[in-house]
């Protein structure tokens, strides 16, 4: 009987301990700061479902991030809304964010819950922030001011370099390699000049009657241009070396007074929103196919890359219903991503660590 006692004995304590195990290693997420040097990768325990995107919330002043797929997706509560934050950007295609604060410091944090760590304390103050195609490159600029932050090796060791550009720039993007376009106003229309590494002024690559976006292409020296008076899509090739302009689509491919411009991760596409007709153009840009126009019941005024090979959101969060568009499939399309109200009655709050990560220049 002793024995049959024991015998229950030991195979409850083990059961417990095997239950104390699983709870111990399932969803809790360490809270530690990464030590300095380490690669900005996402949290393998955070997020529970596809995680589709993230931007800031001016209205709620924090990081929404989106979950879902396009077409059945919705906006999660503000995190970082505490106040130690004035503004963000996400770049979806490495999953990682920048944060910055009201005196111009600079964070990273991996999405969708990780911690954030600073990586510049020298920023711009009400900043703008874009990415590279690839996410490894970012710059944070004030559109109409001379002074920028130039970030590199965001999935490895960041950097930052201090830069001075033309303080009349409208527009900028960055490449991979740490190149950037410059957008600035000309007499005829806009000026678009390249700042390519080691070079020490803005070169001119072309002039567009009115700005309607550009973008880097990822992998090669490549741009894109959309000039929204001419209705043109211009590719820039060979941009550090003997610079080759063609136009790759006009107003026989649907474009119409273009807001936007963006690729795809791959390379292979190309979406140009248009302001003329509420749509998004799809473009092969191996020319194998025909350009795919798709309505929209919106503005579209942007394309915001979300995760995935080619979906973009169209429009600013705040401003009213958040529409996106989703090119990956055969039929292209446009959907909404409405706000979770539950969720957004419980806004989540990540305070900064103070651990740098890399160092700033």
């Amino acid at each position: 009987m002793r024995q049959e006692i024991n015998s229950m004995l030991r195979a409850v304590l083990c059961a417990a301990a095997i239950f104390n195990l699983a709870a111990c290693g399932s969803t809790r997420m360490s809270t530690s700061p990464i030590s300095g040097g380490q690669p900005v990768t996402a949290s393998k325990d955070a997020a529970s479902g596809p995680l589709l995107g993230a931007w800031w919330d001016p209205n709620n002043n924090g990081l929404r991030t989106i979950y879902g797929v396009a077409g059945t997706a919705y906006q999660g509560a503000p995190a970082f809304a505490d106040g130690s934050f004035s503004g963000g950007a996400a770049c979806m295609r490495q999953r990682i964010a920048l944060l910055t604060t009201s005196s111009g410091s600079v964070y990273s944090v991996a999405l969708p819950q990780g911690q954030p760590l600073e990586v510049s304390s020298s920023g711009i103050r009400n900043a703008s922030i874009v990415f590279s195609p690839s996410c490894t490159a970012a710059l944070v600029y004030a559109p109409g001011g001379s002074a920028v932050l130039l970030l590199q090796g965001l999935l490895s060791t960041p950097t930052g370099t201090q830069m001075n550009l033309p303080a009349a720039n409208s527009a900028a993007a960055i490449a991979d390699s740490g190149a950037i376009l410059i957008a600035l106003p000309a007499a005829n229309g806009t000026a678009i000049q390249l700042l390519a590494g080691g070079a020490s002024a803005p070169q001119l690559v072309t002039v567009l009657g009115r700005f309607g976006g550009m973008t880097f292409l990822p992998g090669v020296d490549a741009a894109l241009f959309a000039d929204a008076s001419a209705n043109t899509v211009i590719e820039a090739s060979h941009l550090t070396s003997k610079l080759s302009l063609a136009t790759l689509a006009g107003a026989t491919e649907g474009i119409s007074q273009p807001t936007a411009v963006a690729v795809s991760a791959d390379g292979h596409l190309a979406a140009v929103a248009n302001a003329g007709g509420s749509s998004v153009i799809r473009l092969d840009l191996s020319g194998k196919s025909a350009p795919v126009k798709t309505t929209c019941q919106c503005s579209p005024t942007e394309l915001l890359p979300l995760a995935g090979n080619f979906a973009f959101r169209l429009n600013e969060p705040g401003s009213g219903t958040v529409w996106a568009f989703d090119g990956n499939g055969t039929s292209p399309r446009v959907v909404f991503i409405p706000t979770d109200q539950a969720a957004n009655t419980q806004a989540a709050t990540v305070q900064p660590a103070t651990t740098r990560l890399g160092g700033s220049r």
